[in-house]
């Protein structure tokens, strides 16, 4: 009986590396109020295009339009989408020598992980193109070892845009918060 509970204990810890509650990491940032009528248009001038980014531009698109936002040809609003993949153990710094702030940080694998982590991270920008200015910016960021990028990206768009309207800040928000999902 002991023994087929110690066996027991040990595939469900294997499981668990896999499955289970996902960090959303979370920063927005409301620059200036968004004015006047609230019309965009997403970019779609990429070197790299590929049908996840697609999926990216498409959500960001519908969650804009249920925000009370149109979409436009004329807009003065330009929204940037950016999406990234890469392997969660590799860390990321931008700047210069002097400089330096880290845009991601390594992570460790868990214990009895059986695979690889990668991080999935959204960015939205939206620029007032009339006034030529930044509006908002929101990044949202998860880590994954069986989770695909589509599986990722309604949580990350909602995420990303969950600042969006709200009273402009000097400085970006930080959150972060968990939802159920494949690990």
């Amino acid at each position: 009986m002991i023994r087929s509970l110690s066996w027991i204990s040990v595939g469900a810890m294997m499981v668990s590396g896999c499955a289970g509650p996902i960090e959303t990491r979370v920063q927005t940032h409301q620059v200036i109020a968004t004015g006047g009528p609230k019309q965009f248009i997403v970019t779609t001038k990429d070197t790299v295009e590929n049908d996840n980014l697609a999926l990216a531009r498409d959500l960001v698109t519908k969650s804009l339009t249920e925000r009370g936002y149109q979409s436009s040809p004329d807009a003065s609003i330009l929204v940037n989408v950016a999406l990234a993949e890469r392997p969660a153990d590799i860390a990321i710094d931008a700047g210069d020598k002097d400089v330096v702030q880290s845009i991601a940080t390594a992570k460790r694998q868990k214990r009895f992980q059986s695979c690889k982590d990668q991080e999935h991270r959204l960015t939205i920008i939206l620029f007032d193109q009339t006034r030529g200015t930044k509006l908002y910016a929101g990044n949202a960021a998860e880590y994954h070892c069986n989770g695909t990028i589509k599986q990722s990206l309604p949580f990350l768009v909602k995420s990303a845009l969950s600042g969006l309207d709200s009273n402009p800040t000097d400085s970006a928000r930080s959150a972060s918060h968990t939802r159920q999902g494949i690990e």
